[in-house]
């Protein structure tokens, strides 16, 4: 899924370049047309981000990182150290806790090196208590809002570009109406 966003973003920058030469050109030729075309061209983007702001799932990459968890989890009870990346990454232990390897009997019972702070299991006060789905809920927590933000201010940035190219447009065509008189 993440891979899907990530196509998505190069493409929406590259639309935004496209669209950003229209009002670049204009203004440096002076050509009050393609300034015409870059306003419409910024209204339909602005259409856009109005759209994506509305209809956008929230929380799409915690559900991701969570899925991921649920995973190596599975991956884990057939294959042990498929954990490990995620274990190291989150300072964290099995799926829901440490408890989770000794129900599976994982290696007589005990749990595996990723789950200690610095890969020492020796001190069982260094032994990380908090499984993986919370820690990566934690870690995301925050998505929504970052993105809500993000949003907020790409639209207020469109609006702010958007009135600027408006007085740019319009003086270029009082100044060509003024010449021609």
């Amino acid at each position: 899924m993440p891979e899907k966003y990530a196509i998505a973003i190069m493409v929406l920058g590259g639309v935004i370049l496209l669209i950003s030469m229209f009002g670049c050109f204009g203004a440096i030729r002076e050509s009050s047309r393609m300034l015409w075309t870059y306003v419409t061209l910024l209204l339909v983007l602005l259409v856009l981000i109005v759209v994506v702001i509305l209809f956008n799932t929230r929380d799409t990459f915690k559900r991701y990182a969570m899925q991921t968890v649920e995973d190596h989890w599975q991956q884990e009870l057939t294959r042990p150290g498929s954990m490990d990346l995620l274990q190291k990454t989150y300072s964290c232990c099995g799926r829901y806790g440490a408890g989770d390897y000794f129900t599976i009997g994982h290696r007589n019972d005990t749990v595996p090196s990723s789950c200690c702070r610095s890969n020492n299991c020796v001190n069982p006060l260094n032994v990380y208590n908090e499984g993986c789905l919370s820690s990566v809920e934690k870690a995301f927590a925050d998505e929504a809002t970052t993105t809500r933000y993000c949003e907020w201010g790409l639209l207020g940035f469109d609006l702010i570009i958007l009135a600027l190219a408006i007085i740019l447009a319009i003086h270029y065509s009082n100044r060509r109406r003024r010449y021609n008189y």
